[in-house]
Parts: structure tokens; sequence; C-alpha cells
């Protein structure tokens, strides 16, 4: 498993070499547009596309929507200047700052909960994680799945206990009902096409309460920023009338999102309910991504990660908090 996540790490670091050399004269300029890279998910992204929030704040701009696999592509494109802002999970915002992607992270879409799990077969005999001693368990490398299946296992002693297999999100469901696997650390809308013979042990919920909260995060190019800050703050107030309008009234939120992502209205219920969408005011609070004063407890989080992705191999050094605090956004006049 080392080698394999070691390998990825480098070769990222080429490719995004690569994109910087050949790519370099290819970055967009033109004020006229805004790229967004997203996640085909039920997000506050697909809210907002969907109830016409961004025509509203860029009248006058096009804004151009991406959509991407992984957080890997995200990262790349991002390096190269094919997109102006990208949504990935955290891990993925971590091989950004180490990677030394020009970028800052602006926004959490959405805290990881019951939305992520590390689930069993019932019949199995698989009563707690210290019975996945000797077993075989997928997860989506280089995700936050990844990262949180990774700290159960360490706090269960069974890091190098068991066998990881690097699965996509489409081949687990089909290794689970070949029974080719034990166990998986996935998120929704997989999760529900094994909860049918499945149990969960523990979800990324669990994980947060001892100190260890994953999340989707939006990341922007300090090119585009240092361009167009008024857009950010725009983007940003974007984002947030969303999560204002799933406190506010959680129906109409989510018939927006299925709408958007083309899922039922149960599917968008299921994956949204095991998520927490925070105020603008709590984003850049103590809890969540601090202020220009105080480190955001979120920040304290993904600088362990940081650490612990160091000690896996999977990034080449960890970064310290103070280039994590520097890493963050911070809106102007709120």
């Amino acid at each position: 498993m080392r080698r394999l996540t070691k390998l990825f790490f480098v070769s990222f670091i080429l490719l995004v070499s690569f994109s910087i050399s050949g790519c370099a004269k290819k970055t967009n300029s033109n004020k006229d547009e805004i790229r967004i890279g997203i996640l085909n998910t039920p997000n506050d992204v697909a809210v907002a596309r969907n109830k016409g929030y961004f025509e509203e704040a860029f009248p006058n701009q096009k804004v151009s929507f991406i959509t991407f696999d992984s957080g890997v592509d995200a990262n790349k494109a991002l390096m190269s200047g094919g997109v102006d802002f990208a949504t990935m999970g955290d891990t993925n915002g971590v091989v950004a700052l180490t990677a030394y992607i020009p970028v800052k992270l602006l926004w959490i879409n959405e805290m990881c909960g019951s939305n992520e799990s590390l689930i069993v077969k019932k019949n199995s005999g698989i009563k707690n994680i210290a019975d996945l001693k000797g077993k075989k368990i997928a997860t989506p490398f280089a995700s936050t799945s990844h990262y949180s299946l990774m700290i159960a296992l360490k706090k269960a002693g069974l890091e190098h206990k068991v066998t990881l297999l690097d699965m996509d999100t489409q081949n687990i469901v089909a290794a689970w009902k070949r029974g080719n696997i034990d166990a998986a650390y996935t998120w929704q809308p997989t999760l529900s096409q094994l909860q049918s013979d499945g149990r969960v042990l523990i979800d990324s919920s669990d994980l947060s309460k001892m100190g260890y909260s994953t999340g989707n995060i939006t990341l922007v190019s300090k090119k585009f920023l240092k361009e167009q800050p008024e857009s950010v703050e725009k983007f940003v107030n974007v984002l947030a009338k969303t999560h204002k309008l799933r406190k506010d009234n959680y129906p109409e939120t989510v018939k927006a999102a299925a709408k958007q992502t083309g899922i039922s209205t149960a599917d968008a219920d299921k994956q949204m309910r095991g998520t927490d969408w925070v105020s603008k005011k709590a984003e850049y609070s103590t809890r969540y991504l601090g202020n220009e004063s105080d480190t955001g407890q979120f920040i304290v989080e993904m600088h362990r990660a940081g650490t612990f992705m160091h000690s896996q191999q999977t990034i080449s050094y960890a970064p310290s908090l103070d280039q994590f605090k520097k890493f963050v956004y911070q809106p102007k006049g709120d």
C-alpha cells in the first residue's frame, strides 16, 4: 500500500510539472468567463446552479462548469490554469498544498458524516473493527474515505494487519456482490447499494468526534483571486446563500439538488442528511476555517491529516500549521 500511494504522489508531481511547462500559454485570463470544477453530487454548488444563483451573481460573465471524477484531476486543472475554482475532498486539498499548486482554501462545501462509512457484510461474523484483522477492505485511495479508514485502523492497531484494495466506487459494489471483499469504506450513493446486506461499523461523524474531521472543500486559483477579488467574494456569497436555504427550507434544497444531479429526491435526501453545511459566519470561525487572528479547528485537523498522510508516504512532507493557516482565504469586510 505504501509503495502504491507514494507512486501516486510522484506521478502527480510529474503530471502537474508537465502541465506547467506544456499548458502555461493556455491559461485563460478572460475576465468574461468563470470556470468552476465540480463534483456531480447533491451539494451546495448543485443547488446554486439549479436555483440560478450563479447567473444572478455574475450577470455579465459566462459561468462554465467542468465535472471531475477525482480531486487528482481537479488539482491538475488548477495547476494548469484550466479552472478558477474546484471542489474536492480535503485530503486532496492537502495534496494541493504540498504540491505547491497556487491556490487558496476558499470554502467548506460540506462536512462528512454518516454519508461516508466503514461497512461489512451482515453475515461476515465481523462485529467490530478488531474483527477486521486479516480481512480485505476496499476504498478509493487518496480520498477522504481512505484517510478515515486509515485512522480507524490505526486506532485499532490494524494498520498492517489487513489487505487494502484501491477501488473506485463502482468496482467496490461489484467486488462486494462477488464476495471478493470483506468490508469497504465508501460514500453515498455507493453506500446505499451495500446497506441491504451490510452493517456499518463506524462512520465519518464518529471520527470527527475524535478530532479527525473530513469534508469537501473548494479551492480558488491565486491568479483569479488577484485579478478578480470581487468575484471571489460573490462566489462565497452564492454558496453561503445555498447553506442558508438548506437551513430555512430543507425540502426545497433537496429538490433543487436532485433535479440538478439527475437523481431522485429520496437519494438526494439520503446523501445530504449525512453531511453538514455550515453558515458563512461559522465557516470563518474558530470551529472551521478560522480568521486572521485565530486558527480554525478544521484547519488544525487538516494539519493533523497532513502529518498522517506524510507518515503513510502519500505526500512528500508534512506541512506546518502555519502553512495551513496561510493556505486559507479570508473574506474582506466580514
